[in-house]
């Protein structure tokens, strides 16, 4: 749960690939974004594959050649960094939906996305403003879906609004599931405690519902 902006399309020209690490390296400059350069070898082939790290150290690493060049930006606090990564056919991807794509032998759909609900605004409205530059100059087919609709409506109040919504949304949620009483059983069976959760929001939510109609005066 989070705002996020997702972003799909393919580069118009693959020679241009430089020029636009380029282009996003100055931005992120400008923004005080930190960034990382991925320049992988096209002509190799992308073998990468996801695979779980030792028992002292949590969490998966990515091993093999993923065949893509670009960029990871990092925006700042609250905010999920997010690639700009191009494959060998100059489709826009990220780390993740690449070594998905590999596994799938070039089945599934490849995009990028970057979460910013727990960032602050501005670092939301800078990464559309690097989307309009990407699809100004370099990926004229670019689709951006923003949660937050500033893409489209290029309002901040609007963007403010959702951001709230979704906050309130968040926390209400997390009281209702703080409120849940669980047995030893339920805590250790994923689909109990699923079921659990979901029951008490859908109570919640009749609750509210009631709430907002008031009393039966009939």
């Amino acid at each position: 749960m989070g705002i996020t902006i997702f972003a799909r399309g393919k580069i118009d020209r693959i020679k241009d690939i430089p020029l636009l690490i380029e282009d996003v390296r100055q931005f992120a400059g400008e923004s005080k974004w930190t960034h990382h350069v991925i320049d992988e070898d096209f002509d190799a082939p992308a073998d990468a594959v996801l695979t779980h790290r030792n028992s002292d150290e949590p969490g998966c690493i990515i091993e093999g050649s993923l065949g893509v060049k670009g960029l990871i930006l990092s925006v700042g606090h609250g905010v999920e960094s997010f690639a700009i990564l191009f494959a060998r056919s100059g489709t826009l991807t990220d780390m993740m939906h690449q070594v998905s794509w590999i596994h799938n032998k070039g089945q599934g759909e490849r995009f990028t996305a970057c979460k910013t609900q727990f960032g602050n605004i501005d670092a939301h409205i800078r990464v559309i403003e690097l989307f309009d530059l990407l699809k100004k100059k370099y990926i004229s087919n670019l689709i951006v879906d923003d949660e937050g609709a500033y893409w489209e409506s290029r309002d901040r109040r609007i963007l403010a609004e959702k951001r709230v919504a979704l906050g309130h949304a968040i926390r209400h949620t997390e009281r209702v599931i703080s409120g849940i009483a669980l047995s030893g059983d339920d805590s250790r069976d994923p689909e109990a405690l699923a079921s659990r959760i979901e029951e008490a929001l859908l109570k919640a939510e009749k609750e509210d519902g009631r709430n907002r109609q008031g009393p039966d005066l009939s």
